[in-house]
């Protein structure tokens, strides 16, 4: 083949990309776990853990016509190739930078090892269970789904969900909001919106009883808490400048 494509990043773009381009020529697929993470259904996977296997997919069933896995994270890149985080270098004549985004667990693991998110989330389920009372901070799409998630599979708990926005996902089609309104109802889900509460002391997924409150105060108790907001571009191993510039939202230039 000859030439040597690196692909930074094993998430949906990059693992796409690996597969499509292997039987065309050298790929080497860096990430520091051992599988693809299907992060759209790790939500479901902390409700219903004997399940959460179906999100793993071990990268040696992608990479089937040579392709080579690295597992490491990019430290700095430049046109010739990677620099790892391990002091290691992977030489490559074209470059994939798929590195996406982080989110807070558990909507995505925080593990590198299927193994060890597994386990993860087994502790998360079982502390969750003990739970009666669940806040979320965060009534996003990922907000929205974990406490759907949640009164599936415990139809008992109440569950709380919280967001500073006056609005329920604004800019969404005012009849996808309705519906939204209506399903959140009928499920029990109590929905505190225009009010930013206090981040709880307790660690996240942790039970234990807390109470939180806001600068009006209206306070929240609750037996644990999940943070569904805060999502990071991954892009730090670009802030060198070698290889391109950053907006300062963390974007490529």
């Amino acid at each position: 083949m000859g030439r040597t494509v690196a692909v930074i990043g094993g998430g949906y773009g990059g693992a796409a990309v690996a597969k499509a381009l292997q039987a065309e020529a050298d790929v080497v697929l860096i990430d520091p776990r051992d599988a693809f993470v299907n992060a759209a259904a790790s939500l479901r996977a902390l409700t219903r853990p004997d399940w959460a296997a179906n999100m793993f997919f071990p990268y040696e069933t992608l990479l089937t016509e040579g392709g080579r896995l690295v597992r490491d994270r990019a430290a700095s890149v430049d046109p010739g190739g990677v620099t790892l985080a391990s002091g290691g270098r992977v030489e490559a004549d074209h470059l994939v930078l798929a590195t996406g985004s982080s989110y807070s667990y558990p909507a995505k693991p925080g593990s590198d090892s299927v193994d060890a998110a597994l386990d993860d989330l087994r502790r998360t389920h079982k502390e969750l269970r003990q739970a009666a009372r669940v806040l979320i901070l965060g009534a996003g799409p990922v907000g929205l789904e974990l406490a759907g998630e949640i009164k599936e599979v415990f139809p008992d708990k109440h569950v709380t969900v919280a967001d500073p926005a006056p609005e329920l996902l604004p800019g969404f089609e005012p009849e996808v909001v309705e519906d939204l309104h209506r399903q959140l109802g009928a499920r029990g889900i109590e929905l505190r919106l225009g009010t930013a509460f206090a981040t709880p002391g307790t660690e996240p997924g942790r039970a234990g009883e807390f109470t939180v409150a806001a600068a009006d105060g209206e306070e929240i108790t609750a037996d644990i808490w999940f943070r569904a907001y805060g999502v990071r571009t991954n892009s730090g191993y670009l802030a060198d400048g070698r290889l391109t510039s950053l907006t300062p939202e963390g974007g490529c230039g």
